[in-house]
């Protein structure tokens, strides 16, 4: 599908999109690297009644029939997790325009797309995004030696207004398949997961300016149990003053993470994860 530049702006060059793809992995890592902090040091305080409770269950018979019963349940939920993922289905959007005040609804293919992945040790993280389609997911899994596992995922388009000063609402209701479970013996595990829009601003010599929106809406954030399910339509919308100096580039992503030690004879932990989604359409209304 093409779009009429005279209402959406030229579109940017391919250069710029490895630089904004680059911006978003640092703005993930750095947000990541956060909350490790603020995880390590809660796990810091944990350890010393952790260390005592393991020492006491050394050779304890009852307590390495938990980790083997712990490590079972976890199989059954790696095996509920390997299996195919198949982005949900969504009725077709058409593309469509409308003058006045100016409305776009931006369909697959999208234009730009990105996807990251980061692990501790053995952890394993798969991401994909097909921007022909319009759907994207992660996989990850800390596995028998544990650590943490990340991935950041998204599909977008770009847009520049017409009016000098005005304001624009972007809406896309994607849908989603999920999966998040973990298992821990005097260990404990996280999962979590988030969505939302973030829209970035420019200069038309394709220089960034600043971030005006970066959702970060919670999906899931557990350190107990496990869940599975999915959602038909998730509404996601952000309004923010624009100009026709500057263009904008709109983000639907998503972002997950696990973390676990992994397991030992006596003691230890695992956490696992999936997320699939579809985005049929991104609509812009610009006034």
């Amino acid at each position: 599908m093409s779009y009429d530049e005279r209402l959406i702006g030229s579109k940017p060059s391919e250069e710029f999109i490895e630089k904004s793809r680059a911006r978003r992995d640092a703005m993930f890592k750095r947000r990541f690297e956060q909350r490790e902090a603020i995880r390590e040091e809660q796990r810091s305080l944990n350890e010393s009644s952790l260390a005592l409770l393991r020492k006491s269950a050394t050779g304890d018979l009852a307590i390495e029939a938990a980790v083997k019963a712990a490590k079972a349940a976890r199989e059954r939920s790696l095996a509920h997790a390997k299996r195919s993922l198949h982005p949900p289905q969504r009725a077709k959007v058409l593309a469509r325009f409308h003058v006045g005040s100016v409305d776009v609804t931006f369909v697959p293919p999208y234009w730009p797309s990105q996807s990251t992945a980061t692990t501790g040790l053995n952890a394993t993280a798969t991401v994909s995004v097909d921007e022909n389609a319009g759907t994207m997911g992660f996989w990850l899994g800390t596995g028998n030696d544990g650590k943490t596992a990340t991935a950041d995922i998204g599909l977008g388009y770009y847009f520049q207004p017409l009016a000098d000063n005005g304001i624009m609402d972007v809406y896309a209701t994607p849908s989603f398949d999920y999966m998040w479970s973990g298992a821990s013996t005097l260990d404990s595990w996280y999962n979590a997961a988030v969505i939302g829009l973030q829209i970035d601003q420019y200069t038309e010599g394709d220089e960034y300016v600043a971030t005006p929106v970066n959702q970060s809406i919670t999906l899931w954030n557990s350190t107990g149990g496990e869940d599975r399910g999915s959602n038909s339509g998730y509404p996601l919308s952000a309004s923010t003053p624009v100009d026709s100096d500057h263009y904008y580039v709109i983000w639907v992503q998503a972002a997950g993470e696990a973390g676990a030690d992994g397991w030992s004879a006596a003691w230890g932990s695992e956490s696992n994860s999936f997320l699939t989604l579809t985005v049929p359409s991104i609509s812009v209304h610009a006034y």
